[in-house]
């Protein structure tokens, strides 16, 4: 499949699907059974690395608003409606923004106590708790400034924003909300303002430290992270064994049920979702077969085609292929001594054999793209030609750079830091059929032009642990986009690259952190966007990372179930699932 994916080609199956799914969202008595591939970290926002466990969390920590699975637009779930900028022209805050929000009348946790501007005052400060490790939060909340809670009405508050940013409305409406009676009966967080917790300038008392020491051991205890998790959403969480599965039960009370014409992520109809960790995807493919599991992604392509045009599983199977907002790439760490020379991360990119990936592993169920911005954005660089197979100019750019077989054993060395330094590199790949071929053929393509590559296939859970810890080389990795403009800053700022930040890959550029800040900043499109193209145009000459293909999703599921699905992560929702009529 050649070109751009259309997010066009998902609206189309999911219009049909959806049909009759927005009148009554009472429990339709379905227990649904969906595959989980990986196995989360823990089911609690602010700590969980594992994309896995970000859609579970959200059935049952709520947040203010999130994008609408088929519209994309940003809708209000906790909020009543999604709030304006208004200037502020005078005070603390002048020449900044505030929004106005009010939490829906009736919005309450699990024991009906009442969700507050408290309770979102309370999630931004204990990430501003610097006993806990939440890195990507604080890059995310970093803009907000104050929050101011009406005392006559504590459902409705303030939130003010004094720096400019792109992408303030999503800042402040877009992340789990946490119930503060719950996460802190000690009231810790309560003693303390955001102000305090944030500026650095004015250190902690000893007292002050032991405190907010003592709640983040709590909250990043094992209570919190898998054993007890409670929110304001439509399902309690009931049970996880470790290595079997994770099940959610849908609240006999649930307060959305009121809501007339609720959003679609506050609709709920199975009474009970199971996620069956099973991390090998033949066993899952078997488990859906026998009817143990009634939902499952991330299939093998090849697999998925192959089943889809077997006659004897259509009456029992439905197949869906919805393009994902997600670009696959080769994560290069650009602190190897190797690969800081970007002529050997160019002469890795031009050996690839990127068309027969897509056509033997992906079966045409993927695109090609030049950089981490997903094709159908505004501002894809169009311009950019994906790089193709190139082996005489892989062989020209490593003999530029200094690489040359000097001892005959058939592998280009070079003198580095004083020590003769073959040019051998390791990748690492979870266990998993499809990144295991993708890997095979890249060591193959990189073997033509005398960089021999290693093969380390491992745990997921380890690979992502050293993934976090910078603990690789090459590494075959995936991000997902959402349907927000990209804000770069956590993956690709120098800022970002220290212990606990987000940017994996250690490049840094000057001019990469100039652009980031026009992104985050610019109140004109045009000016965000010839940033973005300049910013893709850097990533294409200095390949920091090897990007891919964005793929199209692989869905199967048992015909007893209507799905919903979407270019939304993780390309379908199980909230939304109900018995076929």
């Amino acid at each position: 499949m050649k070109g751009n994916i259309s997010l066009s080609m998902a609206f189309v199956f999911t219009a049909l699907l959806i049909t009759g799914c927005r009148s009554d969202q009472s429990s339709s008595g379905l227990s649904l059974t969906v595959r989980l591939p990986n196995e989360p970290d823990c089911i609690h926002p602010i700590f969980s690395k594992s994309t896995y466990a970000a859609p579970i969390e959200t059935l049952i920590l709520l947040p203010p608003a999130e994008y609408d699975p088929l519209s994309l637009e940003l809708t209000p779930l906790l909020l009543d409606r999604i709030p304006e900028a208004e200037e502020v022209t005078s005070g603390k805050h002048a020449h900044g923004k505030v929004y106005k929000m009010r939490f829906r009348e009736g919005a309450v946790w699990s024991d009906n106590q009442p969700v507050t501007g408290e309770d979102y005052l309370f999630t931004i400060k204990s990430v501003y708790n610097p006993h806990v490790e939440a890195q990507s939060w604080k890059a995310f909340l970093d803009f907000i400034s104050e929050v101011e809670i009406d005392p006559n009405d504590p459902q409705s508050f303030s939130v003010y924003v004094d720096s400019a940013y792109s992408l303030a409305l999503l800042a402040v409406t877009n992340f789990n909300i946490y119930p503060a009676h719950y996460y802190d009966p000690e009231k810790i967080m309560s003693k303390f303002t955001l102000d305090e917790l944030r500026n650095a300038e004015n250190p902690l008392t000893a007292e002050q430290d032991s405190l907010l020491m003592t709640f983040a051991a709590a909250y990043n205890s094992p209570k919190y992270l898998r054993e007890s998790v409670v929110g304001s959403g439509p399902y309690e969480f009931k049970q996880w064994t470790t290595g079997e599965f994770i099940r959610l039960e849908r609240k006999q009370k649930w307060w959305g049920d009121k809501i007339e014409n609720p959003p679609l992520l506050m609709q709920a109809y199975p009474r009970e979702i199971t996620y069956r960790i099973i991390l090998d995807a033949a066993a899952a493919e078997a488990a859906l077969k026998a009817g143990e599991i009634d939902l499952m992604s991330e299939v093998p392509a090849a697999d998925f085609v192959s089943l889809q045009s077997d006659s004897s599983w259509q009456d029992k199977l439905q197949f869906a292929s919805p393009p994902l907002n997600k670009v696959y790439s080769l994560e290069l760490n650009n602190r190897d001594s190797i690969l800081a020379d970007k002529r050997i991360r160019q002469a890795l990119a031009y050996s690839i054999d990127y068309d027969g990936i897509l056509t033997q592993v992906l079966k045409g169920l993927a695109a090609r793209t030049i950089g981490p911005f997903h094709p159908d954005k505004p501002y894809y660089e169009k311009g950019l030609q994906p790089i193709q197979q190139d082996l005489e100019k892989a062989l020209h750019l490593i003999e530029m750079a200094g690489w040359k077989d000097s001892n005959k054993n058939g592998i280009p060395d070079k003198k580095i830091g004083g020590k003769l330094t073959e040019l051998q590199l390791r990748l690492k790949v979870p266990n998993k059929e499809e990144g295991i071929a993708i890997a095979n053929i890249v060591k193959e393509n990189a073997n033509q032009i005398g960089i021999d590559i290693q093969i380390e296939t491992m745990d997921p859970s380890q690979f992502n642990q050293d993934l976090r810890q910078n603990n690789f080389e090459i590494a075959t990795t995936s991000r997902t986009s959402f349907p927000n403009d990209d804000d770069p800053y956590a993956i690709w700022s120098s800022q970002s690259d220290r212990p606990g930040g987000s940017n994996r890959n250690g490049y840094h550029s000057a001019t990469l952190d100039s652009l980031i800040d026009v992104i985050r900043t610019s109140p004109s499109t045009e000016e965000k966007h010839n940033a973005y193209h300049q910013f893709q145009r850097e990533l294409y000459r200095d390949q920091p990372s090897i990007f891919l293909y964005v793929p199209l999703e692989r869905i199967i599921a048992s015909k007893r179930i209507q799905m919903v699905t979407s270019s939304r992560r993780p390309g379908y929702f199980e909230n939304l699932c109900r018995p076929a009529e």
